[in-house]
């Protein structure tokens, strides 16, 4: 990066760091009692469960891993 692009990198950044701010200077703040914690609202995204993510064919060998344990265990105790 040239010295150029350098300074109108922090030129800008400065730029919009400060309307920012005047932004914020502008908006009524909120009370505090107004406000509901993010965290107690964060009951419509709960988290993924553990494989969830996983491709479908991981998952059905997972599952056939399941099955097949469970039909030794079953085939043991019978």
């Amino acid at each position: 990066m040239g010295i150029q692009d350098r300074d109108w990198y922090r030129e800008e950044h400065q730029r919009r760091r400060m309307e920012e701010e005047a932004a914020e200077r502008k908006r009524p703040k909120a009370r505090r009692a107004d406000r509901i914690p993010v965290d107690l609202l964060n009951n419509a995204n709960p988290p993924k469960l553990w494989g969830a993510d996983w491709h479908w064919s991981i998952q059905l060998l997972v599952w056939l891993a399941i099955v097949a344990l469970l039909a030794i265990i079953w085939r043991m105790t019978r």
